[in-house]
């Protein structure tokens, strides 16, 4: 078994689903790394989730977003089109975005509140 998983997913614009491939980064699981540590992702995230969560993700600009139990993950593209994400605080979620997730029910305004700030 591998460590990628790949997910597909439209543009949006009428072309073909363009495939999204996760490939996990130790620095956001394994806190023993050496040098720069990342957040730290959820125990119980598993690498079908975070594939789940990449092909469910919202893109705006280079960075690609999405939410999972009240906490919001960014993935940025790392090497050949594979994807790598980890949590981040809400403050760091596009407004809009953050906005309409609360809208649609996404994300409930005390779970923002709570993981604000950086995880």
């Amino acid at each position: 078994m591998t460590n990628e998983t790949s997910a597909s997913e439209a543009d949006g614009l009428g072309n073909p689903p363009a495939a999204l491939t996760y490939k996990p980064n130790a620095k956001h699981k394994e806190p023993w790394q050496p040098g720069r540590k990342g957040s730290l992702c959820p125990k119980d995230l598993s690498l079908a989730d975070a594939a789940r969560l990449l092909k469910e993700s919202q893109q705006v600009g280079t960075s690609r977003w999405a939410v999972s139990k009240g906490r919001a993950f960014k993935a940025k593209p790392h090497e050949d089109g594979k994807w790598h994400g980890w949590p981040v605080g809400w403050v760091e979620v596009p407004a809009s975005l953050r906005i309409r997730w609360v809208r649609e029910g996404a994300v409930s305004r005390s779970d923002v509140s709570r993981f604000w700030s950086a995880i």
